[in-house]
């Protein structure tokens, strides 16, 4: 499950989550949770010893209740009380152990610790985080699925699923926190699970027999539809909370709650074109480079030097690899640009792992970066950068469509962000303060 893309869609604002009456409820006091089912009242309760890991533990053991029966709840309003819980301290998930898709570091995430608990309680409406697939919708088929020797369905069902349905998921699919993944049960069990129907069949065995008779092409592209359009009906985008690589900077969403798994991940396909070596990149690259140079007429102008990068990739402000930079060299005492060169740098680690998750046009991409940043060179010269400014901005707004405008999350994430970016700051300097250090002590016993 992925955190959609800002600005994609013009979908109408819906209102999934929760409005508190109070900032940040304190453990056992009832507070009202507004939730497209109705209003609830909800009380969560401090544990005592470990808290449970789940919100069906929670409830079974008291810490969790509200004013009417939690297992009736919609599975997607029942996935955003165990964010809330989560957020609260009612109960504690097991963390989330990641590999960064950046530098490679492998770190854990507190899921209690990320949640961006504002937008839950204030009832956020943004139209991409808090949008929600209508239980019952009838979604299409990417190709026609043959039922039988007569039927063939060109659309598909889910029916609505409550919190007390999930049980049954969870023998089927197995634990969501859990790294290890079961295979896929695409029997009439999950089916029914689920609550699939193509086209007027219902029946479980049937629609079974029918997934199981497709070619693997077929299923991947029918199956990926379905698992999609369950995680838009019962998982909210807005439970997708932010964490940091403490290496490097980078952003990765973790589920908050983890959530059961229907994706089946596809084979590799060999036939795809491989993505460049460094050198093949950097041979690109370079004629590309004068091209958009020569455009730009740029191309006999001194002191732009644009190299590729094999290292680990910087981040921008809201934690994304970089693809490109531009970096302006000043003159310190003269606060005007020098006569080193300007560096535009590509880093080739963020186009590997963009072509690892989708092929693209390479080099397309290496002449619309290069290009990007030049128009900042540009920009850079005239005195005033626009473009830069826009790029802020943005990272600005997503922030706040994030963590929302409540200054308890905006503070408590700036400051993780900024105990990140201090870490980082010392794990590279350390040789540097080591030999002050030791010059400071040679000072400090010379002068006695």
């Amino acid at each position: 499950m992925r955190r959609p893309d800002a600005g994609k869609s013009a979908c109408a604002p819906t209102h999934p989550h929760a409005i508190a009456v109070v900032p940040r409820p304190p453990l056992g006091r009832p507070f009202d949770v507004s939730l497209p089912s109705g209003a609830l009242r909800l009380t969560l309760e401090r544990p005592h010893g470990a808290a449970p890991r789940d919100l069906s533990s929670a409830v079974a053991s008291g810490l969790v209740s509200a004013d009417r029966p939690l297992d009736a709840l919609p599975l997607f309003e029942a996935h955003v009380i165990e964010a809330i819980a989560t957020a609260l301290g009612a109960l504690e998930p097991p963390s989330a152990r990641l590999t960064c898709r950046n530098c490679g570091e492998v770190f854990d995430v507190v899921r209690k610790e990320i949640v961006p608990l504002g937008p839950l309680l204030e009832g956020a409406s943004d139209p991409q985080l808090d949008r929600r697939a209508e239980p019952g919708a009838e979604h299409p088929l990417p190709r026609p699925i043959g039922i039988g020797r007569a039927r063939r369905a060109t659309t598909f069902r889910l029916a609505p699923r409550t919190f007390a349905d999930r049980p049954r998921l969870i023998a089927l699919l197995g634990d969501p926190a859990s790294d290890e993944l079961l295979p896929l049960p695409t029997g009439p069990a999950l089916v029914r699970a689920i609550g699939l129907s193509l086209g007027e069949v219902k029946s479980p065995v049937a629609i079974a027999r029918a997934l199981d008779a497709l070619d693997d092409d077929a299923f991947h592209e029918a199956w990926g539809a379905i698992a999609r359009a369950f995680d838009e009906t019962h998982y909210s985008p807005r439970l997708l909370a932010p964490a940091q690589c403490p290496a490097c900077g980078a952003r990765h969403d973790v589920e908050v709650p983890p959530r059961v798994v229907l994706d089946v991940e596809r084979a590799r396909d060999e036939e795809r074109e491989p993505f460049p070596s460094l050198d093949d990149f950097r041979a690109r690259a370079a004629e590309i480079a004068r091209e958009e140079l020569e455009k730009a007429d740029l191309l006999g102008m001194q002191g732009i030097e644009i190299v590729v990068d094999e290292g680990v990739p910087p981040c921008d402000d809201g934690g994304e690899p970089l693809l490109g930079s531009y970096t302006p060299r000043i003159e310190p005492a003269h606060d005007a640009p020098t006569r080193a060169p300007f560096e535009i740098a590509l880093y080739y680690r963020s186009f590997a792992s963009m072509h690892e998750e989708e092929p693209y046009d390479v080099d397309a991409e290496i002449r619309e970066t290069i290009a990007h940043e030049l128009e900042h060179h540009q920009n850079f010269l005239d005195g005033h950068d626009p473009l830069d400014e826009e790029e802020r901005a943005e990272i600005v707004r997503e922030r706040r469509r994030i963590y929302g405008e409540r200054p308890v999350d905006e503070l408590r994430a700036g400051a993780r962000w900024l105990l990140g970016d201090v870490a980082r700051f010392l794990r590279a300097t350390w040789p540097l303060w080591l030999v002050v250090a030791i010059a400071l002590s040679l000072v400090i016993a010379t002068s006695r």
